[in-house]
């Protein structure tokens, strides 16, 4: 996937677009000012006048200018890819809270959860409870760092949950499975 970032002009300013993307993304300018050229910082050749093709830029850095017009600037926000962290949480103890356990890390906050579904096993593998969210006692939280799982188990067994998740940018992660040991 890349990204487009289009330069336009609305009377006498021109506006080059500000983006979020995440790390890996390359990113495409498209000139649609039918008066000027434009020189994207990121670009190793001048955009000429509208109707111009998509140029490929260079690796995306923020802010960016054009080194025709040097007043003329936009930003790209740079969002770490959202990875899956801590699959086997830290044991726990029923009926103790948890000390808070991040389990996505990067990506844009909001994040949205999805599909949440959990089951807790007896030591012989045998499922004793099962159903929507993580497990009893247990929630999902969410914030500027990523994805974290808190509260005060309830249930003594081993808990296995799963979710997906997608950030501000529509990158999203699915079917994330996750255990924790609760004694």
């Amino acid at each position: 996937m890349a990204v487009k970032i289009e330069i336009t002009r609305d009377n006498d300013t021109v506006h080059f677009q500000t983006v979020t993307i995440p790390e890996t993304e390359n990113v495409f300018f498209l000139n649609l000012d039918p008066n000027e050229a434009h020189h994207p910082s990121l670009l190793p050749h001048p955009l000429g006048k509208a109707p111009s093709p998509p140029s490929i830029g260079a690796v995306p850095h923020s802010p960016y200018t054009c080194l025709i017009h040097p007043g003329e600037q936009g930003t790209i926000e740079i969002v770490p890819i959202m990875n899956q962290e801590n699959a086997d949480l830290a044991a726990a103890t029923a009926g103790q809270p948890i000390d808070q356990q991040q389990v996505v890390s990067g990506g844009k906050f909001p994040y949205q959860i999805s599909a949440v579904n959990f089951e807790v096993e007896s030591p012989g593998g045998a499922v004793i409870q099962s159903g929507a969210g993580i497990g009893p006692g247990l929630q999902l939280i969410t914030d500027e760092t990523g994805v974290s799982v808190r509260g005060t188990p309830t249930v003594s067994g081993t808990y296995k949950f799963i979710f997906d998740v997608d950030d501000a940018i529509h990158q999203n992660l699915q079917q994330l499975e996750y255990q924790m040991v609760v004694a």
